[in-house]
């Protein structure tokens, strides 16, 4: 009979695995793992000590290597035999493990499903009798609680603060921006400042008018020119005195058309009048507008130039309602901008409006930002950060919280293995912590891990949960009362 190279294999391999198989369980035997250890080569293992790998791999009655991973095998207190003793000679009571609620003091069957009833564990063994009668809590065995990785943290002390982002837009600032009007009519010749976008320095030529106005009221001027000349040397003083104040009052009206004092020291002097009158930027900054061009006729007043001076900017901020309360003008507010990796703008918090949003729940916040460099621009949007509510909490690892329906618990460790499951409030939560502001005292350690685990076994035993402030508030009304 001729046998395939594809069986031959199979079968090399299914007796390979054989033998690890039998090479596996004889070094459990050895180990202990399964009791059947050679009695005559061990010592007599202690009657309350047994070791567990921290794997969780197997559990063994002698120290050793755990034979799966390899670990060293670690030792785990058994309850005494006074404390076995004791619980056997108590009142035994059974129990259903699909049905908790059944319980009964002799063996028989679940009247629900028809399982067999097994004997309920006594959690009160090896505990002091003062700390079953003062709390409701979990007993877990030490090896249960190897197993399961129960672990305790403690709560610490550190100042905690609440971090707040919000997203605002840049604008320009509505004190920063100048309009630049026409203080004459006339008519719009030599147009220099032909675009918007552009800087503009203060006392640039950016345009000359035409003024037929501005002409009469230059040639008014030199006509009392000449007369305060000619009447100030009259012997009657009102005679001297009108010729000044006939002068005072043209040099006003040229004053009020935009005429500057080096303009009237010129006319003065070259008694000739202008027909074109330059106009000069009486602000530095950017143009955002511009509204005539060359050869328009413009009224006194008509804008002709909007300005701005983008050296401090404004950034609104939304800020939603229940961060809005701890604001307060003046705080200091660090943004950073997407177009500007890397780069942190330092800001004040300049007003906070009145007005809330109805529809987005939020409230504007006006913050200043210094421009110097011209880095940002109006219209960008940029990120802020800005610490609330200051102030030194006490604070545990997140996972040590449960949170229900009901609200928030922790289990809080007490003397022989057990566990008291007591309501908390929490605050803040600041990384992998939160704080507790009411339930827990510092120095009372609690669970950090298997948390789901003790609260399932506290749930089917019915144990209630500790309400700390509930029972201060009793204590408080009840002395009240004496």
């Amino acid at each position: 009979m001729r046998v395939s190279p594809a069986l031959m294999t199979f079968l090399t391999g299914l007796l390979l695995l054989s033998i690890a198989g039998i090479l596996y369980q004889h070094s459990l035997v050895e180990s202990g793992a399964y009791g059947t250890g050679d009695s005559t080569e061990a010592a007599a293992p202690a009657a309350n000590v047994k070791y567990a790998c921290p794997m969780r791999c197997v559990e063994a009655d002698k120290p050793g290597d755990c034979p799966v991973c390899g670990m060293e095998m670690m030792p785990v207190e058994l309850d005494t035999p006074a404390s076995l003793a004791a619980s056997t000679s108590a009142e035994q009571e059974y129990t259903c493990p699909m049905h908790p609620q059944i319980e009964q003091d002799h063996p028989g069957t679940c009247p629900i499903c028809g399982m067999e009833l097994v004997l309920k564990a006594n959690d009160s063994a090896a505990v002091d009798p003062a700390v079953a009668e003062s709390v409701a809590a979990v007993k877990i065995s030490p090896l249960q609680g190897l197993l399961a990785d129960v672990q305790v943290a403690m709560p610490e002390k550190r100042m905690v603060s609440r971090s707040v982002d919000a997203i605002g837009e840049v604008e320009v600032p509505e004190d920063r921006i100048n309009m630049v009007v026409s203080w004459q009519p006339g008519r719009i010749d030599n147009l220099e400042l032909a675009e918007t976008g552009v800087r503009v320095s203060k006392g640039q030529h950016i345009m000359d008018i035409y003024s037929e106005e501005l002409v009469r009221a230059q040639e008014e001027y030199l006509i009392a020119l000449r007369a305060r000349d000619q009447l100030g040397d009259s012997s009657y003083d009102y005679i001297a005195d009108s010729g000044k104040q006939l002068l005072s009052s043209a040099e006003s009206r040229l004053t009020r058309l935009g005429f500057t004092a080096a303009q009237l020291t010129a006319l003065a002097e070259t008694k000739e009048t202008s027909e074109h009158i330059p106009l000069s930027s009486a602000y530095d900054g950017i143009v955002l507008g511009k509204y005539v061009n060359e050869g328009d006729y413009v009224m006194e007043g008509s804008k002709l130039y909007q300005v701005a001076d983008l050296s401090e900017l404004w950034v609104q901020m939304e800020v939603f309602e229940e961060d809005s309360a701890g604001l307060i003008p003046g705080m200091k507010i660090k943004l950073d901008c997407p177009v500007h990796p890397g780069m942190v703008f330092n800001g004040e918090l300049e007003l906070i409006e009145p007005m809330q949003s109805d529809m987005t729940r939020t409230q504007l916040a006006r913050v200043r930002v210094a421009n110097p460099d011209m880095i940002l621009r109006p219209g960008m949007l940029v990120r802020s950060s800005f610490q609330l509510d200051r102030h030194e909490a006490l604070m545990v690892v997140r996972n040590a919280v449960l949170q229900t329906g009901d609200g928030a618990i922790v289990y809080v460790a007490r003397d022989g293995g057990m566990w008291e499951p007591r309501n908390v409030t929490t605050g803040l939560i600041d990384g992998d912590m939160i704080e507790i502001t009411a339930g827990l005292a510092e120095g009372e350690g609690v669970a950090s891990t298997a948390v789901f685990l003790l609260d399932s076994e506290a749930q089917i035993k019915g144990i209630p949960r500790i309400d700390e402030n509930a029972i201060e508030e009793e204590s408080h009304s009840a002395a009240h009362v004496h």
